[in-house]
């Protein structure tokens, strides 16, 4: 089963594909090396054949026959000649020097079988020769052996036959390494999968540390569920917090009904009791609409629509529409702002964030106190801050407050759903947006540090 399973995995496929393509690659390499050599030996065999002759030819015009014969005579005797065979013949044909028997006279190059009292097996055995006629019709041959060649050229052969096997042998122990290494990858993954699919959030695929490509993935992925599993938990705490703090106002208007249906006795009483319904029922579909908001957000499908924006016209656009709303409350709204700051957004959503902010410093700071809203340019990028010198918020909770519906015990008496500081951070996160909360001494800032725009 895993012999099966590695033959059916891409990475073998590739390796055979690759092994395949190798052994056309040396088998062309060890051809041309075949043909390149095989010409090669023939030219220095035809040229030392070919010296050979002309130095005999031009013995035989300057001192005649038998110097020739002479000559050949201590050839054919040397060792160094072994693999040499000559003829001179003379013009009637018969022979008067050299290893070969008297044959039909022959001019130019060719191969020939050697003679059986010359060593010769069989046909395969052959020596390449020259033939030429000399003046007064005498003839010359000179040749040599190419068994030697024939050695080497097998050689070669063997050599390219073995290095062919070698070569496929390691590429194919290769393929399946290769194979069993990524199959083993891939069974990690696809089980890490299997227990996800089944409930289990929580598991996380190993990852190796090499930095390759498996383990990009596993990161991704892993990025990925991460993601997933803290939309799920907020999914769930949505519903839990859904469920808590809509109770109240649904329980409520029940019982204004019923209240209604009981005692209610005039059209003004039932007048009045529909009013403060219709009210309570708002306030619910506000509620409602301020969550989907939230989850059409930190789903992303605005981020399609981002365009540069310039934020400092949007906070002096905020300190406009707030600096009346200030002063009503008592409250001093100050601002310094850098010009000339840009980010890539969605204006509106950037406007409702700032806005959330000051109108939540607004909101939790008594009368008289002072609520600045600076905005500069860093080298790391613009930096956003809104600051009050309120009572502030405890540390443990300045955290907490970012999550939905929760409220601090000082702010329940004002109204409010506890989500706009969770708006606040689904836009933020939608412009990756870092939120820092601090303690402003006295008061409490939240600092905002957006990204450096591209091309800074």
């Amino acid at each position: 089963m895993r012999l099966r399973k590695l033959l059916h995995t891409y990475s073998f496929r590739i390796t055979l594909l690759y092994v395949g393509l190798s052994g056309i690659s040396v088998l062309i390499l060890f051809g041309v090396v075949y043909w390149v050599t095989d010409s090669f030996m023939q030219d220095q065999l035809r040229s030392a054949i070919g010296t050979e002759a002309s130095y005999l030819v031009d013995e035989f015009n300057a001192a005649g026959p038998n110097q020739i014969a002479d000559e050949i005579g201590e050839r054919v005797a040397s060792p160094e000649h072994e693999l040499s065979f000559y003829l001179l013949q003379d013009p009637a044909g018969r022979q008067r020097a050299g290893n070969l028997k008297a044959r039909p006279v022959l001019v130019g190059w060719y191969i020939l079988p050697i003679p059986p009292e010359n060593g010769g097996e069989d046909s395969s055995d052959a020596f390449v020769a020259e033939g030429q006629v000399l003046s007064n019709g005498w003839y010359l041959l000179v040749g040599q052996d190419t068994d030697q060649f024939s050695d080497f050229e097998e050689l070669i052969l063997y050599s390219a036959g073995w290095s062919l096997a070698a070569a496929f042998a390691l590429a194919l122990f290769g393929g399946f390494a290769t194979s069993a290494s990524m199959l083993r990858r891939v069974e990690a993954i696809t089980a890490a999968g299997r227990d996800i699919v089944q409930g289990n959030l929580s598991r996380r695929i190993a990852m190796r540390g090499t930095g390759d490509e498996f383990d990009r993935l596993s990161a991704n992925l892993n990025e990925m569920l991460d993601r997933i599993q803290m939309l799920m938990e907020g999914l769930r705490q949505v519903s839990n917090d859904i469920a808590h703090d809509l109770r109240t106002p649904l329980t409520r208007l029940r019982q204004r009904l019923e209240g209604a249906q009981a005692k209610a006795k005039t059209v003004a009483d039932y007048e009045t009791v529909v009013g403060k319904a219709i009210a309570e029922t708002d306030e619910i579909l506000h509620t409602f609409g301020a969550l989907l908001r939230i989850a059409q957000i930190e789903a992303g499908t605005r981020r399609a629509a981002f365009m540069e924006v310039d934020l400092s016209g949007v906070l002096r656009a905020i300190v406009e529409i707030y600096a009346a709303v200030a002063e009503d409350h008592q409250h001093v709204l100050t601002s310094r702002i850098a010009d000339g700051i840009t980010v890539r957004g969605d204006r509106q959503l950037l406007t409702q964030m700032i806005a959330n902010l000051v109108e939540n410093a607004l909101r939790h700071t008594p009368g008289g106190s002072r609520v600045d809203l600076d905005l500069a340019a860093t080298p790391a990028g613009p930096v956003c801050t809104i600051a009050d010198n309120g009572p502030g918020i405890p540390e443990h909770e300045r955290q907490r407050v970012f999550q939905r519906f929760y409220r601090l015990d000082s702010s329940r008496a004002t109204p409010g759903s506890g989500l706009g500081l969770s708006l606040v951070a689904a836009i933020a996160q939608l412009h990756r947006i870092a939120v820092e909360s601090a303690d402003n001494r006295p008061g409490f800032r939240v600092t905002l540090r957006l990204p450096q725009p591209a091309g800074a």
